[in-house]
């Protein structure tokens, strides 16, 4: 498990080192970005789904 975070890790600085139009911050920034873009998506549609089933009450 361990293994293939380190990966993603390395993978995530590779990819951010090697785009030569933007400086370390800008790659970084866009990263996590897209990444707190789909986590929030999918926890609207979590969201959405619970209160469409009404088996869960929306706090």
């Amino acid at each position: 498990m361990w293994f293939y975070f380190l990966i993603a890790i390395f993978t995530t600085f590779d990819f951010a080192m090697a785009s030569s139009g933007f400086d370390f911050g800008d790659t970084m920034a866009l990263i996590l970005g897209l990444i707190l873009g789909f986590i929030g998506f999918f926890a609207c549609m979590g969201a959405y789904a619970r209160h469409r089933n009404r088996m869960e009450p929306m706090t």
